[in-house]
């Protein structure tokens, strides 16, 4: 299984020794949600009396002090559905004018044509029915609809942008329920996610391993029918309970007020402004309980790294 954070922080290696500036920013334009799933870290669709949506003007500031900070790509995510923003078109085309990186984790429920690095789709079903189970409406095939279409669009519009579905496995019988409906869809991947949960809860039972197993193989087995087909590297690391993250440099989330949160997992523990003087001091001395963080979580592959980075430079001393 390829370990892609953790190669992604080798190719910051001068970054990661010497500067540590945040490399990626996630960004939460809104705090609005058009979905409800019931495991959703945010739960953001009960706050509708609090809706706030980052404006354009304020994102264009925030996001020249974040790459006056270091950042080099952005990531249109979070606490609420990215495209829901009034401004995310206009938001979209200024990154795309400016060179800037960046990509888009969306339900898609608004079909929207955007040039990204990357745009993923979260899916979560195999027909209404499904979907509405996970994502609390109905739109499954609305979605795919918009899937194509864009897909249609990208080819001739944008064909460097990846295109990818994903679903969070719960069971891995959902693994070829998912694969079988929807491996006609014109996208560039097919992503299948293991559940991240408090401290790893979710595969806290006595039958995990054998279900783990059990996805696993049957994602490798339709891998080698389907090269879009990937693993997610987060497989390998359900038993990873970390003691010191990364996410206190590397990466920086903001939300749609502009505040910094301790990271994209934890919304409301917030460390600061991101047009603070000192914001960088702040997140780098801010602390969190790690046995509450989720697992798996994207930031453990880079923590893995840095951990057998700072191994080997103490070990350098001893030939």
């Amino acid at each position: 299984m390829e370990n892609i954070m953790g190669d992604k922080m080798f190719s910051h290696i001068k970054r990661a020794l010497h500067d540590q500036r945040p490399i990626t920013a996630d960004i939460f334009l809104t705090n609005y949600c058009n979905n409800k799933c019931p495991y959703c870290t945010y739960g953001r669709w009960e706050l509708d009396a609090q809706v706030y949506s980052m404006k354009y003007e304020e994102f264009i500031t925030y996001a020249e002090r974040l790459r006056s900070l270091g950042v080099e790509g952005f990531i249109l995510t979070g606490g609420g559905e990215p495209t829901v923003n009034p401004a995310f078109m206009m938001i979209s085309e200024w990154m795309e004018k400016e060179g800037i990186h960046y990509g888009v984790n969306t339900n898609f429920n608004r079909l929207v044509y955007i040039k990204p690095d990357y745009l993923k789709v979260s899916l979560d079903g195999w027909d209404e029915e499904s979907y509405e189970k996970r994502r609390g409406v109905r739109a499954y095939e609305k979605v795919r609809d918009n899937i194509a279409r864009y897909a249609s669009w990208k080819k001739v519009n944008s064909p460097e942008t990846s295109l990818g579905i994903q679903i969070v496995v719960q069971d891995y019988e959902e693994i070829y329920r998912f694969y079988d409906v929807n491996k006609d869809l014109p996208v560039d991947y097919i992503s299948f996610r293991p559940v991240e949960s408090t401290a790893g809860i979710f595969y806290g039972h006595e039958d995990a391993a054998k279900g783990i197993s059990q996805s696993i193989e049957a994602i490798n087995k339709l891998k080698q029918e389907d090269e879009r087909v990937t693993l997610n590297f987060k497989w390998e690391m359900l038993d990873r309970q970390e003691d010191k993250c990364t996410a206190q440099w590397a990466q920086i989330a903001v939300n749609e007020r502009g505040e910094v949160m301790y990271c994209c997992h934890k919304p409301y523990q917030i460390v600061g402004h991101v047009m603070d003087e000192n914001i960088l001091e702040k997140k780098r001395a801010a602390s969190t309980n790690m046995r509450q963080c989720d697992i798996p979580c994207r930031m453990t592959a880079p923590n893995m790294f840095m951990a057998k980075l700072e191994k080997e430079r103490k070990d350098i001393f001893f030939i």
